[in-house]
């Protein structure tokens, strides 16, 4: 019994010995891990230490370029910035530009065609908000109308005022917000398709609008702008008697697409009547249809400042050469690009025409 008791108190004593060892080895590295988060506190990562301007540059290089916008959510999306460390994000809040340009649209599952859950409204409004007074890009392609009408916020409607360019992708849902008669003074460029909808759109103030493209025949006759101050015009999808009514109109235009759409049964009203676009450069013509008169449709044109030409064949009918002089010769311009469209089974001779123009750069593109 008197020898157990010995024992265990030597036990004892033992077991304080290694004890008072591991504190003493637990002091120095509790020390040791006190000096070193200390530096690790004190060191300034070189990125922290930039100006928040420069910052803020860096960021805005980390879109795409303006007016292209990014997606709402996901790595590429400026929110990303915000994820990183607290000064990041207080930075990227304080940027206005990062949250600029908007892109709205609807997605559907590839499989089943069921919409997915749409979670990007209260997202959009947040971007409008953080953007300040920066002119808008928007992008939105939803086509389904109660989708449409929880995007209409007043956030939303405010913000039309600093839409400077803007693509309306709308299938079968009439924008509302496009008739809200609220004037849209920054309004750059527009990109529209309407697809079915009886409204018709009219956008009377809109000082700044120089650029446009219209997709589908709805589009060309349910939408009325100031053609007259256009510099850049893109018409896909129209009828003829359409495109030409709007030329007529549109006498500024440095640069002009046609992508036209016709019937045998549509009569033609421009055969007498030219097309005087002094201050064109480029134009290009193609067509989904057979035009009722491809040749005289490009003889009316008067395009004395033209310098590069793009078009179908067809346009230039059976003789393409002769009727590309005439072209060249009626217009009074120097001709310095010419490009012939061609489906890939359609055999073009572009030989022929570099023989025939030897000072005129010849392609040919699909």
């Amino acid at each position: 019994m008197l020898s157990s008791m010995e024992a265990d108190r030597i036990r004892l004593s033992d077991l304080d010995t290694r004890i008072r060892d591991i504190e003493r080895s637990l002091f120095a590295l509790r020390t040791e891990r006190s000096q070193v988060k200390e530096r690790l506190d004190a060191y300034k990562y070189p990125v922290l230490t930039l100006p928040n301007e420069l910052t803020s540059e860096f960021f805005i290089h980390f879109l795409p370029i303006y007016p292209a916008a990014p997606p709402l959510t996901g790595l590429a999306s400026p929110t990303t910035l915000t994820h990183v460390c607290r000064k990041w994000r207080e930075i990227a809040l304080a940027t206005p530009a990062l949250w600029r340009a908007i892109r709205l649209h609807y997605e559907y599952d590839h499989e089943t065609n069921i919409p997915k859950r749409f979670n990007q409204m209260n997202i959009s409004d947040a971007w409008i908000r953080r953007s300040k007074s920066c002119p808008l890009s928007m992008y939105i392609n939803i086509r389904h109308p109660d989708i449409m009408r929880k995007i209409f916020t007043e956030t939303f409607i405010m913000a039309t005022a600093r839409w400077e360019h803007v693509i309306l992708l709308e299938g079968d849902t009439p924008f509302l917000f496009l008739n809200t008669g609220r004037p849209m003074p920054l309004l750059r460029s527009l990109r529209l398709w309407l697809q079915v909808t009886n409204n018709v759109f009219t956008f009377p103030d809109v000082p700044q609008l120089c650029t446009v493209h219209l997709t589908g025949v709805i589009a060309g006759l349910n939408v009325t702008l100031p053609w007259a101050q256009l510099t850049r015009l893109t018409l896909f999808y129209l009828g003829i008697n359409r495109c030409i009514s709007i030329l007529r109109q549109t006498t500024k235009l440095v640069q002009c697409s046609l992508t036209m759409s016709s019937s045998q049964s549509e009569s033609v009203d421009f055969l007498g009547s030219d097309l005087a676009l002094p201050h064109l450069e480029v134009l290009s013509l193609e067509t989904m249809t057979q035009p009722v008169d491809g040749v005289g449709f490009l003889s009316s044109f008067i395009v004395p400042s033209l310098h590069t030409l793009e078009l179908k064949e067809i346009f230039l009918g059976a003789e393409p050469i002769p009727a590309l002089e005439m072209f060249v010769a009626r217009s009074g311009c120097r001709l310095q690009q010419l490009g012939i469209i061609a489906s890939w089974d359609e055999e073009v001779h572009i030989e022929r025409y570099r023989l025939a123009f030897p000072s005129i750069s010849i392609f040919h593109r699909y």
